[in-house]
């Protein structure tokens, strides 16, 4: 079926191509007076038959018309034009077909080729279940696996990851799934490594002093849960394209190459390589990504009747559930033909303005800054200096003149990036076909959490935070809004004027024949251990404290579980 698709695809661009051509001599206008038509003066001496219907057969290319030379051009070349088009409609339903649940899930052929690369049953019941389940039972209170946070960062100002380590995983999966036998725990581990569903972490990933690497020796791991729609917080615009390992895939920045490299195969194996150099002739690669890229979902193509309502409401999805509806079916495209072009969302957040409402004459001047993560609704984990999570980001401190006039904002001028994958093994309502990961991890960010402080020369003070739903921001668009910021018992006196915009990226998932460790780092290093060696170089302690050890049993995380990414 891939082969066929395959063909009919290059039939397709070959048929475009030559349309194209046969258009443009159709259409062309002969500036030569010497060129192979009758003199302008002898035209009239032509005998015109009452009947004449326009054909080409009857000199109707002898006008000197240029209406009449374009409408003729049309009539020569639409049934070709007809039947290109019956080809393009054809070809949809191959292409971009309805689908169902079970076929966004991985092809039997990628399954079995996962399976055929595993030593045991054993693995490929971990491939499986992803080693989520494993992830749901160890948290539960009483398994024995304890677990700590490591602080990196300044004193007063750090981000805390959760960890838990290697030999109590082993302990734990030799009592409850390989019934005591340490190398067939020890390699699921290794799987789960593989498969991004835990990230291992240790001292030498860390610029921490000697004094702490010498009672944390090198070959202690410890782990850390990765989330499927992990959020990464971009430095700068360059990162939004830059390859990354992120959330449990490996993303290569997109090429020309990369494009052309991931159909050469297939393209070949389909017709040889005739069919291989008209391929690369037509820039076949660049032309099924942006048409792909193009493709309206199947409901979208079926809109225009009744609103979908439930009991008298709307249940019509938001502009963002839409929006990443429709990249993930875009995903689904690109697999369907074992292509490695995939979708990343892109959320930036410009911070306007500061206002202060109890300060009717205007504000006074103060340097401000603001913490800001990507969350889930409903997220109960903390962010501010003491605690915050690794995929949060902090503003550089932007002193705010004094404004003028009643109540007049004044300017703040931050930005801020944040960029997310569209994992695989999802449907296009962004459901897991995995109910222990769908537990744990439910679906993308669907809130802005921030939380803004006034820079002071001993201690900042917080100014409020807010929980903005970004429901209403749809791809492509963007929502201005002014948000009040809560202060704990001190209610409101200040709001802040942001405005969010989303769009997504096209990158490629590694398909490299490279499968080292080294290799896969230096295409694709981890934005979680890079951000975490990076704040170390600030300062690392680990909380050696028993308070965190099995004290919060539940199989859907809660708080805890909210600190884990």
């Amino acid at each position: 079926d891939l082969h066929r698709r395959f063909g009919l695809l290059s039939q397709l661009m070959f048929l475009t191509e030559l349309r194209k051509q046969l258009c443009a001599v159709a259409a062309a206008v002969e500036d030569d007076p010497d060129a192979l038509v009758l003199p302008h003066e002898k035209i009239h001496d032509v005998p015109i038959d009452d009947d004449f219907d326009g054909s080409i057969t009857e000199g109707s290319l002898e006008g000197d018309d240029v209406e009449e030379a374009h409408g003729v051009a049309s009539r020569m070349v639409k049934p070709l034009l007809n039947w290109v088009r019956s080809r393009e409609i054809d070809i949809v339903d191959e292409v971009t077909p309805l689908i169902s649940h079970g076929e966004l899930r991985l092809t039997s052929k990628e399954i079995s080729g996962a399976k055929n690369s595993l030593e045991d049953d054993s693995q490929v019941s971990c491939m499986a279940t992803g080693g989520d389940a494993m992830i749901r039972r160890m948290i539960q209170g009483g398994s024995g696996v304890d677990f700590r946070t490591l602080r990196v960062g300044e004193a007063g100002n750090s981000v805390i990851v959760v960890l838990f380590g290697r030999q109590d995983a082993i302990k734990w999966l030799m009592a409850n799934e390989t019934r005591n036998d340490e190398a067939v725990a020890k390699a699921r581990l290794k799987l789960m490594e593989q498969m991004r569903v835990i990230e291992p972490i240790t001292s030498s990933d860390l610029s921490i002093p000697k004094s702490y690497a010498a009672s944390h020796p090198t070959t202690e791991s410890r782990y850390r849960f990765v989330d499927p729609w992990e959020v990464e917080a971009l430095e700068s615009r360059s990162g939004e394209t830059a390859s990354a390992a992120l959330g449990r895939g490996r993303y290569q920045a997109l090429s020309v190459g990369l494009i052309a490299n991931s159909c050469e195969k297939t393209v070949r194996a389909a017709g040889g390589l005739h069919l291989l150099s008209l391929w690369s002739t037509l820039k076949g690669g660049l032309i099924l990504t942006k048409a792909l890229c193009s493709a309206h979902p199947s409901w979208e193509r079926d809109a225009g009747g009744d609103l979908l309502m439930k009991k008298g409401f709307l249940m019509e999805p938001s502009p963002y559930d839409n929006s990443i509806r429709q990249h993930l079916y875009g995903n689904y495209l690109f697999r369907r033909l074992e292509l490695p072009q995939r979708f990343l969302a892109l959320v930036q957040v410009e911070l306007l303005d500061l206002k202060n409402v109890t300060s009717p004459s205007g504000s006074s001047s103060l340097t401000a800054y603001a913490l800001l993560r990507l969350k889930r609704q409903g997220s109960s984990a903390p962010l501010n200096h003491k605690a915050r999570s690794l995929d949060s980001a902090c503003t550089q401190p932007r002193k705010i003149s004094k404004s003028s006039g009643p109540n007049a904002p004044a300017s703040w001028g931050s930005l801020v990036r944040f960029r997310f994958p569209l994992p695989e093994e999802v449907n296009c309502e962004g459901r897991s076909f995995d109910t222990d990961r769908e537990s744990l991890f439910k679906g993308p960010p669907t809130c802005l959490q921030i939380t803004a402080y006034e820079k002071k020369f001993m201690s900042d003070v917080e100014l409020g935070g807010a929980d903005v739903n970004i429901e209403s921001l749809g791809s492509g668009g963007q929502i201005e809004e002014w948000v009040p910021l809560r202060a704990g018992k001190d209610g409101i006196t200040w709001f802040a004027r942001i405005r969010l915009s989303l769009r997504f990226e096209l990158l490629c998932l590694d398909a490299s024949l490279d499968f080292s460790e080294t290799g896969k780092k230096e295409r694709c290093p981890s934005v979680g251990l890079e951000k975490i060696s990076k704040l170390s170089r600030l300062g690392a302690h680990e909380d050696h404290k028993q308070g965190m050890k099995n004290s919060i049993s539940t199989p859907d995380f809660g708080i805890f579980g909210n600190m884990l990414y």
